[in-house]
């Protein structure tokens, strides 16, 4: 390759380096934080159950922390402690566990990946009671954002 040919090269990663960075820094912040209701419903295990789904997330920098809340035995929910999350540009992913108080106790983890657009997100993830792994859809649209703090 000539010398002219790498000049060429390197000027082009330089400008689509600076354009892809440049797409970046211009793109408008997100925040997802505010409650959210939606549905799971398994693709594994109770296949075409669904159950109720709240999100409570709180949305700082790329971090999510909050609750997840899911309908249990009986139409009551219960709350898991969001352990691991984050959201950028269009996606998102958490981690939420907790244990269902019912004799016996129930271990539960949610994992939740997917996407939002203004006020919706949905996508897939995993249910895992006492070890046992079930596949899931989820769905859930923003009721009350966040209030800006002044």
């Amino acid at each position: 390759m000539s010398r002219l040919q790498k000049a060429i090269v390197a000027r082009v990663l330089l400008f689509a380096a600076l354009w892809l960075s440049g797409c970046s820094f211009f793109s408008s912040p997100i925040n997802i934080s505010g409650q959210w209701s939606g549905h799971i419903e398994w693709t594994t295990g109770p296949v075409g159950i669904q159950t109720t789904l709240y999100l409570d997330l709180v949305h700082e920098d790329r971090d999510l922390s909050g609750s997840v809340w899911l309908g249990g035995p009986g139409g009551t929910s219960f709350e898991l402690a969001i352990s691991d999350g984050y959201a950028r540009t269009h996606t998102m992913s958490l981690e939420a566990s907790g244990t269902l108080a019912i004799t016996p106790p129930q271990s539960v983890t949610i994992e939740l990946d997917g996407d939002f657009h203004e006020t919706q997100m949905s996508g897939t993830g995993t249910h895992t009671v006492n070890g046992t792994t079930y596949q899931i859809n989820w769905e859930a649209v923003l009721v009350a954002p966040a209030v800006p703090a002044e």
